[in-house]
């Protein structure tokens, strides 16, 4: 099955984002934590690829008729569900999901060590990607 042209618009963006959480990545920890403007690019970047997997995995859950879930972390997991993300992978995707959250709703109290900490994490979304490809593949 072909891809959608708003997944493949969505992939096309979250590989961009990666990029950009890559290169503040290759920085080090004290270095990040007086830049402020890297923590801005960080945080906003790392919200930006959760939400297109967030998207992504809503219009898939959409598109295959299923019940719309109530909450962000529940659509990872209708995804592991329905077999398109691994299920022993499903929780990693669920915690990069509240890390959004954090992000979104708690950022008076961001800890931009482990802000700095989860770009150790990226693979874990171009692993999402990966998986929605073969998905469509």
């Amino acid at each position: 099955m072909a891809i959608p042209p708003s997944i493949k618009k969505r992939l096309e963006k979250l590989e961009i984002y990666l990029a950009h959480l890559e290169e503040i990545g290759k920085t080090k920890k004290e270095e990040f934590l007086d830049d402020w403007k890297s923590q801005d690019i960080v945080i906003r970047n790392f919200q930006i690829a959760i939400e297109s997997c967030i998207d992504i995995g809503s219009f898939i859950i959409s598109r295959k008729g299923l019940a719309v879930p109530d909450t962000y972390v529940e659509v990872m997991e209708v995804l592991g569900k329905i077999n398109v993300l691994p299920k022993n992978l499903t929780e990693e995707f669920k915690e990069l999901v509240r890390f959004r959250n954090i992000i979104v709703h708690d950022y008076l109290y961001l800890d931009y060590e482990k802000i700095y900490k989860n770009l150790g994490k990226i693979d874990r979304l171009k692993q999402f990607a990966n998986h929605i490809l073969k998905y469509f593949g």
